[in-house]
C-alpha cells in the first residue's frame, strides 16, 4: 500500500532568494556632553581662522587682541597700577613740599582713591589706541592674506606678474624694528628742550609699544599663505606681556613724577583750609598765634587757642598743619595726631 506523503515547498537557491530587507535602527539618544567636550567645543568656536569675520564685519577670534585686552584688563595689573601711582605721587610730592612721605602713613586705599582720576586718563589714552590698532588691522590683515600682493598689475594687464603691496611692505618692515626705533625716538626728543618733558612721559610707553607692534608684525606675517606656524609665538607673547606691564609701571611712575612736582610748585596756601586748633594743654607750635582763653579753669577745658594755620593734609598719622604764611621747602610742617585733649575747628 501506498502512503500519500505531504508536499513540502522546495527551498529555492540562496541566489535566487530576494534579499531581506534588515530592521531599520531604532535611533538611539545622543549621549550628554562632559565637561571635556564642552571646553573643546567653546576653544574650538573661540578660534576660529584669524581671517575670519563675525556678524559685524569685523575680524573675529583675534587672538593677539585677545591676549592684549586679557594683559591690560587684569585685576591684579589694574590695583598695582593705581597702589603705584599714587604712592609714587605722594612720595615727590611730600619731597618737594619738604617732607618724608613714610610720616604721611597712607594705606593702599588712600593711594588708589588720589590716583585714580589720573589713572582713567590713562586707561583712556590706551583705549583710543587700541581703537586705531583695529583700525589698522582691518586696514592690513586682507592685504596680508593676499600674501602681501595686489591685483591691480592683472586688472591693467592680465599678463603681468602680480606686484606687492607697498604699504604691506612698508607696515611689516617698521614694525620689525619698532621695538627700537619708537624707544630711539623718544630719546632723542630729549635734546630738544620744549619737549624734554613730554619726551620723559612717553619714553616708557614707546618701549612697549614698539615691542607689541613687533608682535603684530610677527603675527601677521604667519597669516600670509605658505607660511609655517611659528613654535615660539607663546613665548613672544609671554615677553612681550613682560615688557608692555614694565612700561606701564614704569611710565606711570614718570607721569605721577611729574604730577607731583607740579602739585607742590602749584600749591597756594590761601586756598587750604583754614584750621582753628582748641587744647586743654599748652601745645607750643612751631608755626601760628596762641591765645589763652579767659575763664577757662577747669582740667578738661580748652583753654588753647591757635590761629593762622592751614590744613595741608589728612592721613590715619593725623592732620598735617602748615602756617598761613608757609612756602615749600621754606617753614615746617607740624604734625597734630588726633585726641580727646584736641579739638579742629576747619573753615573761615
Amino acid at each position: 500500500m501506498e502512503i500519500a506523503r505531504k508536499a513540502t515547498p522546495q527551498r529555492p537557491p540562496d541566489d535566487e532568494r530576494p534579499p531581506a530587507s534588515a530592521p531599520e535602527p531604532r535611533p538611539q539618544p545622543a549621549p550628554p556632553p562632559d565637561s571635556d567636550s564642552l571646553t573643546e567645543l567653546v576653544a574650538g568656536e573661540e578660534d576660529q581662522p584669524a581671517g575670519g569675520e563675525d556678524e559685524g564685519g569685523g575680524p573675529a577670534g583675534h587672538p593677539l587682541l585677545r591676549w592684549a585686552v586679557g594683559v591690560l584688563a587684569n585685576v591684579t595689573v589694574l590695583t598695582g597700577l593705581l597702589v603705584y601711582f599714587g604712592w609714587q605721587r605722594s612720595e615727590i610730592q611730600a619731597l618737594e613740599l619738604g617732607i618724608d612721605d613714610s610720616v604721611l602713613g597712607m594705606s593702599p586705599t588712600d593711594y588708589v582713591l588720589r590716583s585714580v582720576r589720573q589713572a582713567l586718563t590713562l586707561l583712556l589714552v590706551v583705549a583710543i589706541g587700541g581703537l586705531a590698532w583695529l583700525q589698522l588691522d582691518h586696514v592690513l590683515r586682507p592685504r596680508v592674506l593676499r600674501d602681501g600682493t595686489t591685483d591691480e598689475a592683472d586688472e591693467a594687464a592680465p599678463g603681468k606678474a602680480r606686484s606687492r603691496d607697498r604699504l604691506v611692505t612698508h607696515s611689516l618692515r617698521f614694525m620689525s624694528w619698532a621695538w627700537l626705533v619708537l624707544p630711539l625716538a623718544c630719546w632723542a626728543l630729549g635734546f630738544v628742550e620744549p619737549l624734554l618733558e613730554i619726551a620723559f612721559l612717553i619714553f616708557p610707553f614707546s618701549i612697549g609699544v614698539g615691542a607689541l607692534l613687533t608682535l603684530y608684525g610677527t603675527y601677521l606675517r604667519s597669516l600670509m599663505p605658505g607660511r609655517l606656524p611659528r613654535t615660539s609665538m607663546p613665548l613672544r607673547y609671554a615677553f612681550t606681556a613682560i615688557i608692555v606691564c614694565v612700561s606701564l609701571f614704569y611710565g606711570a611712575g614718570n607721569y605721577a613724577t611729574v604730577l607731583g612736582v607740579s602739585l607742590a610748585e602749584n600749591m597756594e596756601v590761601d586756598r587750604l583750609a583754614r584750621v582753628r586748633v582748641y587744647s586743654t594743654q599748652r601745645l607750643n607750635l612751631a608755626a601760628g598765634q596762641e591765645t589763652t582763653l579767659p575763664g577757662s579753669t577747669g582740667k578738661d577745658d580748652y583753654r588753647y587757642r591757635y590761629t593762622g594755620l592751614r590744613l595741608l593734609l589728612h592721613t590715619s598719622k593725623g592732620y598735617f598743619l602748615v602756617a598761613e604764611n608757609w612756602r615749600p621747602q621754606q617753614g615746617v610742617v607740624i604734625i597734630l595726631q588726633e585726641s580727646s585733649t584736641v579739638r579742629l575747628e576747619l573753615g573761615a
